[in-house]
């Protein structure tokens, strides 16, 4: 047991929940959050998130374009619309370009200072370089503010998410995006889980967690959905790296094989089958915080 403080419940009672690139994660006995204890800052992780970081996702931008971040904002335009959005943690801009294309009055706000020169010089947006806590907007400015896969690389998410209330109008939207420790390939990968990189995701949320969050945090949940990230061939992958000669070869053979489910990735599961991914759609209330 360890003396270390939840940073969903403020529990002080964690266990040790595994070890991946020398860094330990723990679990909160408490409410199951699992997280890194004395993660680095915003500051510290600035050089992280470099042109080499995001050079993938920049390869991929369709595939995410068209399977995922087209969904969001059309599910996105059925609560709040017209409307002026912040993009936080919005990377090369991918998503903030298609709201402001969508209609929407759009900003960004980005720790990299190499991301948000390509969004300014690609894309023509307006993005702030830092965090949102630096970010200079008044209170009540926004409709809409997203959080796409930001509060996993973060030390304080309640922190963040109370800067997020202060700048949404009355009854706002938050909509984010977190991976889901709590699901089916999450539990079967374990260490191995693609999305288990405490290099730089300092917190693991289950839905109970999330929920627990955004209560405190002053936001009531519209609508919670899930997805696939990761692929039975992109587990088959992972596991033969670690195996022997002629169980790499089953392995591999398994991943070639399985590719045929890949169209299930970035597709909304059914309730009863929980995917890697949770989104989720909350309201501002009023007077909460």
């Amino acid at each position: 047991m360890n003396d270390f403080q939840c940073n969903i419940c403020q529990g002080r009672d964690a266990v040790f929940y595994c070890r991946k690139d020398s860094i330990d994660v723990f679990s909160c006995r408490n409410c199951g959050h699992k997280y890194v204890n004395g993660a680095p800052n915003y500051k510290e992780m600035e050089g992280h998130y470099s042109q080499e970081y995001f050079q993938p996702y920049i390869k991929s931008e369709d595939t995410h374009l068209r399977k995922r971040f087209k969904k969001r904002i059309a599910e996105i335009k059925k609560i709040r619309f017209p409307g002026v959005l912040l993009d936080a943690g919005c990377g090369a801009g991918t998503f903030l370009k298609l709201a402001q294309d969508e209609g929407y009055k759009a900003f960004g706000v980005e720790l990299s200072r190499w991301a948000c020169e390509y969004a300014s010089n690609n894309f023509c947006l307006d993005v702030y370089n830092g965090d949102l806590k630096g970010a200079p907007y008044l209170p009540e400015t926004f409709d809409v503010i997203t959080l796409w896969h930001v509060l996993e690389h973060i030390n304080d998410p309640k922190s963040l998410l109370a800067r997020a209330h202060k700048l949404l109008k009355p009854k706002g939207l938050l909509a984010l995006e977190v991976p889901n420790i709590a699901s089916l390939p999450a539990k079967i990968s374990g260490v191995d889980w693609e999305l288990m990189a405490p290099k730089e995701h300092f917190s693991y949320f289950s839905p109970r967690a999330i929920e627990m969050l955004l209560e405190y945090s002053g936001f009531r949940i519209l609508k919670q959905q899930s997805y696939l990230w990761t692929t039975p061939a992109m587990f088959f992958k992972a596991q033969a790296k670690k195996s022997g000669r002629y169980m790499q070869l089953i392995l591999r053979l398994a991943a070639a094989l399985s590719r045929i489910f890949s169209f299930l990735r970035f597709r909304a599961m059914p309730d009863f089958l929980k995917g890697d991914i949770i989104t989720v759609y909350a309201v501002k209330v009023e007077g909460s915080l």
